[in-house]
């Protein structure tokens, strides 16, 4: 309150107050500009620990993938058509290690290099809709048909004899309007 009154004082008339607008404003934007340098400064140094860290496994070799992995399995929410789903990057990551462990064990570097771009290549058209796709067609082609009715029997709603003692347990005819 005592603030209120000291300005009421300073201020008389139109020009007083255009004045301290102006001196408020540019109080302001120097409190932004010094409050801006820092958060900035507070950013570098949060932040450098993970620089630290980025600069050490950009030497290593397959980090990248690994990060790339584990940061689609996390964030799986924002999916974008560019980018492949984590089935896809595992399947990257995999398949050139286990064709090396196994096909290729006796085979040179450029044997290896040229198969593991091809292998990457192929399996990027992979993804999970590709294979739940794949397996709901063969399960669909596992599973058995219906069957049909038999020929020259026709089912025209009304039932036999046996079917209205077999379903007549409770003294109910099948066909009766309460059941």
């Amino acid at each position: 309150m005592n603030t209120n009154k000291q300005l009421r004082n300073r201020i008389s008339n139109v020009d007083d107050l255009l004045t301290e607008i102006d001196r408020i404003s540019a109080l302001r934007d120097e409190q932004e500009l010094y409050l801006g340098t820092q958060f900035k400064l507070l950013k570098h140094k949060v932040e450098a620990p993970v620089r630290f860290i980025n600069m050490v496994t950009a030497h290593i070799p397959g980090v990248n993938r690994v990060r790339d992995v584990v940061s689609s399995i996390s964030s799986n929410a924002t999916k974008s058509p560019e980018k492949s789903d984590w089935l896809t990057k595992i399947l990257r990551l995999a398949t050139p290690l286990v064709l090396n462990r196994t096909l290729l064990k006796n085979a040179g570097w450029f044997k290896k290099a040229v198969v593991t771009v091809a292998s990457e290549t192929a399996v990027s058209q992979v993804s999970q809709s590709s294979i739940s796709n794949a397996v709901a067609g063969i399960a669909n082609f596992i599973r058995p048909k219906k069957k049909s009715l038999k020929k020259g029997v026709m089912n025209t709603g009304n039932i036999t004899a046996e079917e209205a003692v077999e379903a007549n347990k409770y003294g109910i005819p099948k066909d009766s309007e309460a059941y």
